[in-house]
């Protein structure tokens, strides 16, 4: 039987639990596969926590131990492990639920500079990276040890992720291309077309891939990104391009109104029906979208959170974290509090509950 957006639309519609106050910007954040931790990329180097086995929300001690900004996050699948990243190329495993946590293991010069994006393999085995050196490394889980190190590729990579048999890389790049490679050989084995994610314009390339999402059942990969309209200040509807994995034909999009929607940055299937991600877009402007699959506009469209970042799950189902960035503030010095001082940005983490 068939689901009815409308239905849908009421199955789904959120409620806020509490707003977690946090000083500072969020890059990412990510639900613990026990459910019992909450963890935030933050730009100030820290990797902060809460305990989110309760409504309350209580804050734990950070992870300390980066150098620049904390770009990317992810858990081991299985074991208690937290793996993050930041803009100067270090890359830290830690016990995440350690009370004054200390590293696992760490390599402080994982990648030449900024580590975009980390993946751990579904088997729990392997971790993959990307950076703006332009390689793709492949790391043992267990002890950090570099397995491979792939290179022979002209692109830039914004995002990496595992495909559900742990056997072949997923990379998405500012040209809007996706490589399938070998994971042990680094042999790329198709291309899958995004191109529609990006455009150079004004002496800019503008656009990539920015996020991926499989389905539970490893049939369907999604990847999010724009349809960029323009250079400079760049703007363009935000883009969902939804591909059957086993022929690589795309079968459908989903495409925003309006071109201040700006760039997807985070996709989850919440069921193999049910796609959810965040957007982000200038100025000010960030969704939060529910999609039914094969339908090419969201049965929820939440635009009360602006520059949205990072869309996590509780394992339970019922709890959402959605990273966004304080309202009324541009970003450009125009904006100044009561004392006249510069209002600087921060990322409040919305915890939205699912009530049925």
């Amino acid at each position: 039987m068939k689901e009815d957006s409308k239905e849908l639309a009421l199955k789904y519609k959120t409620k806020k639990i509490i707003d977690l106050a946090c000083p500072v910007q969020i890059c990412a954040a990510r639900f613990s596969p026990c459910g019992n931790v909450l963890a935030a990329a933050c730009f100030d180097g820290s990797v902060r926590r809460w305990d989110s086995s309760t409504d309350k929300f209580t804050e734990l001690t950070s992870i300390t131990g980066h150098n620049g900004w904390v770009q990317a996050i992810a858990f081991h699948p299985t074991n208690k492990v937290l793996y993050s990243a930041d803009s100067w190329g270090k890359l830290i495993a830690s016990n995440y639920l350690e009370k004054d946590v200390m590293p696992i293991w760490k390599n402080d010069k994982a990648h030449d500079g900024w580590i975009r994006k980390i993946s751990p393999s579904p088997d729990g085995k392997l971790l993959a990276t990307c950076g703006t050196d332009k390689l793709i490394k492949v790391w043992s889980a267990t002890d950090g040890a570099l397995v491979k190190e792939f290179k022979d590729f002209s692109w830039d990579p914004l995002s990496v992720t595992f495909t559900p048999d742990s056997k072949a890389l997923l990379v998405g790049d500012l040209h809007g291309k996706i490589a399938q490679i070998d994971a042990s050989t680094g042999k790329k084995l198709r291309e899958l077309d995004a191109s529609a994610m990006y455009k150079l314009d004004r002496l800019q390339d503008v656009g990539g891939v920015r996020c991926f999402a499989f389905d539970s059942k490893g049939e369907k990969l999604a990847c999010g990104g724009i349809n960029p309209n323009r250079g400079g200040f760049v703007q363009g509807p935000s883009l969902v391009i939804i591909f059957d994995w086993k022929s690589g034909k795309e079968i459908s999009r989903i495409q925003s109104g309006s071109e201040n929607d700006g760039y997807v940055y985070d996709l989850l299937f919440i069921t193999d029906s049910i796609l959810a991600g965040v957007s982000s877009g200038q100025p000010g402007n960030g969704k939060v979208f529910f999609n039914l699959m094969g339908e090419t506009q969201p049965f929820i469209n939440l635009a009360t959170m602006p520059n949205c970042h990072s869309f996590a799950l509780h394992p339970a189902g019922k709890k959402i974290a959605i990273v966004s960035t304080n309202a009324n503030s541009s970003g450009n010095g125009k904006v100044l509090d009561k004392n006249k001082d510069y209002a600087t940005n921060y990322s409040p983490i919305n915890i939205l509950e699912i009530p049925s």
